[in-house]
């Protein structure tokens, strides 16, 4: 750009981030009373209405000429409803994106530029995996709350068998799998220690497989510049005689083979949450948005939810988790006031609202350092501050890639090596 340009671009953008700090009342105009947000904001998400017209209504009476609608999406209809309603000029100023949703929506989502909103107050403000809203842009959406993996389990059947605490590392569970594990004389699962190693009966399989690849340092997918992800499944930075990929597979798949001590699961159990709701699954891995629904299947299930397990001496803790964030449409006919909504809901009362009324931890850093009383939540708290996630390109079609790569492996249509080959090659595809 020559100097013209690039001193009418520094001047927009003082302009704008002025704007935005006037009408998030960070800057007070003299003379007058506090100016707040204006005008008509609508927002989208798959939170339930409840839980958003809590927060968004305290917003409403603090700004007497501010109107937020907040409309509840079906998560399975959400995006492609979306993309349409943008398409045709009829979309949202501000909606809810996780990981998943990022890459989809890269050309409707307004980036704010370092300039307006440096790296490191980002950085400062949340906690380390909301990094992920960060590329070579700018900042692509405003972290609200974080949904991490954690292990619940059965505190009558580990009471029941002497044991005092759930494992922390994954080593612990091939000492504890005969004990907990139990089977009839025909070979029948009736109790099992915990579902892994299969694909199709465990609830949140790609979360757990992410989780493992996450804890051994590999990222799954990264930012390739100019809103492209590359796929890192196959990646072996430290030249390891077993990759990480393999490492990760090796462990999962031993809990399904009979000839294994670890044996615990297979293809003809229930559901892992069926199992773990009826009593017979000492360990399951789920969300921490699972807790009452879990509560709700079986009120009388004695359970409690600690952290995921951990690779044993592994300097880092790590957790996969879905990190929820508010992202503004490019096409907003109200962008100042969308921004400052968005800013607001992410940092402050607001963020702590909207934590509460979802029973879910904060991604801000001030806010999560807040421990809650409530046993439950502080779990879901400490993981949340381990929690990274990957720039998925299709929640439905990469769950396929992922289960097409355990079955190809289980049933030996291809080597482990072959299969990993062709997951990698898929992946690849869905971020082109």
């Amino acid at each position: 750009m020559s100097n013209f340009q690039t001193i009418l671009v520094a001047i927009f953008l003082s302009f704008f981030v002025f704007a935005v700090l006037i009408f998030s009342n960070v800057i007070k105009i003299p003379g007058k009373s506090n100016v707040g947000p204006k005008g008509n904001i609508v927002i989208w998400g798959t939170f339930s209405r409840s839980t958003f017209t809590k927060v968004i209504d305290n917003l409403s009476v603090s700004n007497k000429e501010l109107n937020i609608s907040y409309v509840n999406k079906n998560p399975l209809t959400y995006q492609q409803e979306l993309i349409e309603a943008i398409a045709n000029g009829k979309g949202p100023d501000l909606f809810v994106v996780t990981t998943d949703m990022i890459k989809k929506n890269n050309n409707f989502i307004y980036k704010i530029p370092y300039e307006s909103y440096p790296e490191k107050n980002f950085r400062d403000s949340f906690v380390e995996g909301a990094d992920i809203y960060l590329d070579d842009k700018g900042v692509i959406a405003y972290p609200l709350v974080i949904d991490p993996i954690v292990l619940y389990y059965n505190k009558d059947i580990l009471t029941n068998e002497g044991i005092v605490y759930p494992p922390a590392t994954w080593d612990e569970l091939f000492t504890l799998n005969s004990i907990l594990t139990k089977r009839d004389n025909s070979g029948t699962i009736n109790q099992s220690m915990i579902a892994l190693g299969q694909y199709s009966n465990i609830n949140n399989a790609k979360e757990i497989l992410s989780t493992l690849l996450i804890q051994n340092n590999n990222p799954i997918t990264v930012s390739g510049g100019n809103g492209k992800y590359i796929s890192m499944i196959k990646s072996n930075p430290n030249n390891l005689s077993v990759s990480p990929i393999q490492s990760v597979l090796k462990f999962f798949i031993e809990f399904s083979n009979p000839a294994n001590s670890a044996y615990s699961w297979n293809r003809s159990l229930p559901s892992s949450l069926d199992m773990f709701t009826s009593g017979k699954l000492a360990f399951y891995i789920g969300r921490a948005s699972e807790l009452f629904n879990i509560e709700s299947i079986n009120p009388n299930l004695s359970f409690d939810v600690t952290s995921i397990p951990q690779i044993k001496n592994s300097p880092n803790k790590r957790t996969y988790g879905d990190i929820y964030a508010m992202a503004v449409n490019n096409r907003s006919t109200n962008l100042t006031t969308a921004f400052s909504i968005a800013n607001v809901l992410s940092l402050g009362v607001d963020a702590t609202n909207l934590s509460i009324a979802s029973s879910l931890p904060p991604a801000s850093r001030a806010l999560i350092a807040v421990k809650p009383a409530d046993p439950y939540l502080s779990t879901f708290f400490n993981s949340a501050l381990v929690v990274r996630s990957w720039v998925d390109p299709n929640k439905i079609q990469s769950d396929l890639v992922f289960k097409e790569l355990i079955e190809n492996i289980l049933s030996n249509r291809l080597s482990m090596g072959e299969s990993i080959n062709k997951a990698q090659e898929q992946l690849e595809i869905l971020l082109k």
